[in-house]
């Protein structure tokens, strides 16, 4: 009888632990992803529900773009303000398919035309957005392959998770360039959303309501031949990116009502909510335009993909308690070999394929760089393959913490590199944007009609939490790779980082010493592996890799080590 007590206490153990297992972890997902969201994407609201009056969105970038997709779906009008005159033409929305990108370069934007790839979340968020968007990719040079992006820790390979998916329905990558990417996307948006306008010229400051100091009544514009005007608006995005447009203009005195009568209103203290530290890093991207008289040869070396449809090839990521550098190889358009080379400390100009054979052969890895890279480079040096090498400096990573501001706009909000930028080794800037795309259509969803004071129109109205629950969701969402258990802890390995403000290079050793434990056990136990790489592609929380179970299999991989078991 003690048995059956036991198996049968044993059993209910678990069905209890299985019950609060996924309560909590639909909890988690609904809260730190927008996977639950994508399905609500591009519902289009009835002509008499949307939200009166305009969005103004700064800056037609990535962020912009999807932030003026998101917002033609909830508001009357949406004007899309930006001030780089070469993505304003008309000639650079509508150009001909042959173009792949557009020949412009955006200023604040490293690596502008290097290769690309966006997360699965990405481009399952832009399918339901743009349901033609793979075949209008694909005609701009990318790419849309399997996410098995060929990840490796020290040269030893992570196991995508092909094991919990058929073969037609393992999830996908887009690759392409940023400039492609961002060239696509404004000419889907503007074909189909009638009701999305650009604005050439740079926004300069806020107006504040006169009927209600907490919010926004219309930014002003200035456009390249120096005249000033004011939009009205409903909302205020920012989407300027790393220059950070609404942290200076809500800080700006000029920030006061339409009349122009001082009110009796601060500043906004948010000197003290930005955030700052720099990893020191640096790369070199070196494209190869392979002749076609070259691909027999390269694929008789041995290369492991069908080189019409390969997108990542290899991609090794360094050990921190080892070495800093890292290398993404990958092909870019049908006939371009891309690498990508670059780190922590990394000093070194490549400027010829003997110093790309270099930088291989001297990281620091547990199983060597496969040789049919360096075969094929060797190919290209002997058939003197044309290739260009650009090398970028990796600027400071920064965070404005919104959400812990008390006296923001109401409507008022701010998107991407704009709130928060990050080094680029995981290469997540775009898809951080989509999540908080994503994240901004579920909050119009909800809003009811509530007045805030910055329209006199009728209709459905941004409710005075508005701003309040946006920033508090994307601190939770996008904000938590600030922390030091993430981006922070690789960072802070190496000693030439200079920490934030009241950290210290020992802040995250905790995160470091957990997160190698766990990558050992990724390499042995492939459902481990699989929680790893949905986390990296935003399908699942990060939380997973704390969750009881793993935390289990670290301990006993720990014990059996300590006693050969």
């Amino acid at each position: 009888m003690a048995i059956f007590a036991f198996v049968f206490i044993f059993l209910a153990l678990v069905f209890v632990y299985n019950v609060i297992s996924t309560i909590v972890r639909k909890y988690l997902r609904g809260t730190l992803t927008g996977m639950d969201e994508i399905p609500a994407l591009g519902l289009l609201r009835g002509k008499d529900l949307k939200i009166s009056g305009t969005a103004v969105v700064c800056g037609g970038s990535i962020a912009g773009l999807l932030s003026a997709r998101v917002c033609a779906d909830h508001f009357e009008t949406v004007v899309m303000v930006e001030p780089e005159e070469s993505v304003t033409r008309p000639d650079d929305h509508h150009h001909d398919e042959k173009s792949s990108s557009v020949a412009q370069k955006r200023s604040r934007v490293p690596q502008y035309n290097s290769y690309h790839g966006y997360q699965a979340f990405m481009t399952l968020a832009v399918r339901k957005w743009f349901p033609n968007f793979d075949h209008e990719v694909v005609k701009a040079g990318a790419r849309v392959v399997s996410a098995d992006t060929k990840f490796h820790v020290a040269g030893v390979p992570i196991e995508a998770p092909w094991h919990q998916y058929t073969a037609n329905n393992f999830p996908t990558i887009t690759t392409l360039t940023r400039a492609g990417l961002e060239t696509r996307l404004r000419r889907l948006v503007l074909a189909t959303c009638p009701n999305v306008k650009y604005v050439p010229g740079a926004v300069i400051s806020l107006v504040r309501s006169e009927s209600s100091g907490d919010a926004i009544d219309s930014v002003r514009v200035r456009s390249r031949d120096g005249e000033e005007s004011n939009i009205p608006a409903t909302l205020v995005i920012d989407c300027t990116g790393p220059a950070r447009g609404g942290f200076k203009w809500l800080q700006n005195p000029s920030f006061t009502s339409t009349s122009g009568t001082e009110q009796q209103v601060s500043p906004l203290p948010l000197e003290a909510l930005k955030h700052t530290y720099d990893p020191k890093m640096a790369y070199t991207t070196c494209a190869f335009d392979v002749p076609p008289a070259l691909m027999s040869p390269i694929k008789a070396l041995g290369f492991p993909e069908d080189f019409a449809t390969a997108g990542l090839l290899y991609v090794s990521a360094a050990d921190p308690s080892t070495d800093s550098r890292n290398v993404i190889i990958g092909m870019k358009g049908e006939s371009s070999v891309q690498f990508a080379c670059g780190g922590w400390d990394v000093r070194e100009r490549m400027t010829s394929i003997a110093d790309i054979k270099k930088f291989l052969s001297e990281m620091v890895v547990l199983r060597p760089v496969p040789d049919w890279i360096f075969r094929r480079l060797e190919l290209f040096e002997q058939e003197k393959v044309p290739a260009t090498y650009v090398y970028a400096r990796c600027p400071p990573s920064v965070y404005i913490q919104y959400h812990l501001a008390k006296n923001i706009p109401s409507n008022f909000i701010a998107i991407g590199d704009s709130v928060l930028t990050l080094n680029p080794v995981r290469g997540q800037g775009c898809t951080k944007a989509c999540v908080e795309a994503v994240t901004l259509n579920s909050l119009p969803i909800k809003c009811a009609a509530t007045p805030t004071g910055n329209t006199k129109g009728t209709g459905n109205l941004l409710p005075k939490d508005f701003s309040r629950n946006f920033f508090h969701l994307q601190a939770k969402r996008t904000g938590a790779l600030w922390s030091v258990a993430t981006y922070k802890s690789e960072d802070y390995a190496w000693k030439t980082t200079t920490p934030a403000k009241g950290d210290s290079l020992e802040s995250g050793a905790w995160k470091r010493a957990y997160g190698k434990a766990l990558l050992q056990l990724a390499i042995k136990d492939r459902d481990v592996s699989a929680v790893f790489w949905h986390a990296g592609n935003w399908l699942t929380p990060s939380t997973e890799l704390f969750s009881p179970i793993i935390i289990l299999k670290l301990a006993w991989m720990q014990v059996s080590g300590c006693f050969g078991l």
